[in-house]
Parts: C-alpha cells; sequence; structure tokens
C-alpha cells in the first residue's frame, strides 16, 4: 500500500481485497470491509456511501496496521473486538472463542424445545429455583463469551440461566456482552470447573436445559488446526483431551445431580464424534431419546439426550 498515493475509501477497499485473496485470506472482501470500518470509525453500509472520501492520514495508519496483522492469519474478530452470533453482536478477546455459525444449531435446538414447552413445572423441596419462576432453567458450560446463555436470554424472556467458566478472563467478556445485551438480571455467571461452582452450594439449582460447547480437538490434532485457530485462538478452549472428549465424558457423568428428570443434556461436538458421544450418554445409563443433530451444512454437530422420567 503506496503511502505517496491518494486513497479513496474504494481504492483501499480493492487493493486491500486484492492482497488478501494473494495471500489467501479467508473472506478477503468481507476482512477488507471490516478492518476499515473499523479503523474509520464507521459502519460497513457507511464504506459504500462516501467510496470517493479520501480518509485522514491518521485513519489509514491505523487501517495499514491492521491488514499487516491480517495477513499474518490473526482474526478480524480479535483486530476488531466484535464478532456476530445469532444476528447479535457480541465483545471478543483472545481470551475467549470466536463465535461459530456452527454453535446456532445447539441453539436452534434448545429454541425449539422451549417453544414445544408450555410451561416448566418446578417439583417441590429444596431445588434451588427461584420462586415463582415459570420458565425454563438452563445451565451453559464452558460459556466462554456468554454467547450462548445471552442468546438465550434473550429469545426467551422467562428464562433463567447460569454460565459457568473455568478462566476468570473469559467471565469478564461473558459479564461485560451480558450487560450489553440487558441480560445480567437473568443470567448469573460463576467461575470454576465445569460443575464445581455448584457443588460448593447448599442447595444446587436443577436444570431443565443443560447446554456446552466444551473443548472437543483431540490434543494431537491441536497443531493441525489453521494458524488463525492454532496461533490465536485460546488452547484451553479448544483441547479436548487425547480424544476430544475428555469434557463431554465429565459433563455426562457429572450432570446428573443438576438436571431434573426429563431434562435435556445438549453438547457440541466435532463432525466424527456423535457415535462416541451419544455411546456415552448409553453407558452412564440415565438418558433417553439420545441423537445427533445436524448444523445447516448437514454435518453433525450435536448430541442431545434426555434425563430418564422417575
Amino acid at each position: 500500500m503506496a503511502a505517496t498515493q491518494v486513497w479513496t475509501i474504494g481504492s483501499l477497499l480493492t487493493w486491500t481485497t486484492d492482497f488478501f485473496t494473494k495471500k489467501n485470506i479467508d473472506e478477503p472482501r468481507l476482512s477488507a470491509e471490516l478492518l476499515l470500518a473499523h479503523a474509520l470509525k464507521c459502519s460497513r453500509m457507511h464504506l459504500y456511501t462516501q467510496y470517493e472520501r479520501v480518509p485522514p492520514d491518521d485513519q489509514i495508519a491505523a487501517f495499514r496496521e491492521l491488514v499487516k496483522q491480517r495477513s499474518n492469519q490473526v482474526p478480524v474478530a480479535y483486530l476488531i473486538g466484535k464478532a456476530w452470533f445469532f444476528s447479535l453482536e457480541f465483545n471478543v478477546t483472545r481470551d475467549v472463542l470466536i463465535p461459530r455459525p456452527d454453535t446456532e444449531t445447539l441453539v436452534e435446538f434448545v429454541l425449539q424445545h422451549v417453544r414445544q414447552r408450555l410451561e416448566w413445572p418446578i417439583p417441590g423441596g429444596s431445588t434451588g429455583e427461584a420462586a415463582g419462576a415459570t420458565g425454563p432453567v438452563i445451565l451453559d458450560l464452558c460459556t466462554g463469551s456468554g454467547i450462548v446463555p445471552i442468546t438465550l436470554a434473550k429469545r426467551i424472556a422467562t428464562s433463567t440461566l447460569t454460565a459457568t467458566d473455568i478462566s476468570p478472563k473469559a467471565l469478564a467478556v461473558a459479564r461485560e456482552n451480558a450487560e450489553i445485551h440487558k441480560v445480567t438480571e437473568r443470567i448469573t455467571f460463576l467461575e470454576g470447573d465445569l460443575f464445581e461452582p455448584l457443588a460448593k452450594m447448599a442447595a444446587p439449582t436443577l436444570y431443565h436445559i443443560i447446554t456446552a460447547n466444551p473443548p472437543y480437538i483431540p490434543t494431537k490434532d491441536v497443531a493441525e488446526l489453521p494458524p488463525t485457530i492454532r496461533d490465536h485462538e485460546p488452547r484451553l478452549a479448544l483441547d479436548g483431551g487425547m480424544d476430544g472428549l475428555a469434557f463431554h465424558r465429565r459433563i455426562i457423568e457429572g450432570c446428573r445431580p443438576y438436571i431434573h428428570a426429563g431434562g435435556m443434556l445438549v453438547l457440541e461436538i466435532q463432525f466424527d464424534q456423535g457415535p462416541a458421544v451419544q455411546a456415552l450418554m448409553t453407558a452412564a445409563g440415565f438418558f433417553e431419546n439420545i441423537r445427533t443433530l445436524r448444523d445447516a451444512a448437514g454435518h453433525p454437530r450435536c448430541v442431545v439426550g434426555q434425563v430418564v422420567r422417575s
């Protein structure tokens, strides 16, 4: 990008798209638009209404630095600090995974399941639910940036949610996103490993639905991931142990004290893990209606099991 050339918004987009294409950067035009809009502090739509405008030198310099980092495989989401999920905007940092459309399969299933329920009866006794609760009580494990519980809270007005994560930095991002989307009053964020923070409660809540997008990449495969993922996204949120199922195994084995009879467990998986996760649920001995859900592209994406009714 020659410093002496007069750069309009249009020419910046054209040059950068060509440059990214030569560098084999994914979605070169979209990357160029998002980075330029960020540098110019405007929306992508405004880029096209100001195509002939010449941005000031400091904004061009900021854009040039962003282009340099993107050409080194730094994900756009980390460069602009934003990502989108279910048409909602979320803040992201390098402490959390970048939201992906794959996880929408999990959210869509939960929304459909909730729509089919007319009520959410709460059994008597010390179950920990708030008195008078009428909607589903949902737990999200490995919550990361909070996209799953926040999206569910936005779409299910009667829901009450809890979200856990072992990373305090990830939880800070999730809490910030909950504040942005004005759902902090209905989501409780807890720091700890899976069910650990719940086990410390005197009267643990029973949940109607438990969701998780846990780490599921086998340890040996992490090094083979694309550089945008391998070199930049948190390994803590990627590495699923020797077979990629270390967290699925622990969630399935440990969920029973925290889920209602008839409640649903929904786990995101890698495309080839469906049979193994279904087998884990079957072996646990308290699930029925076990099945694998496919994403929009037809790939296996989640395994669902329903706790047997007493």
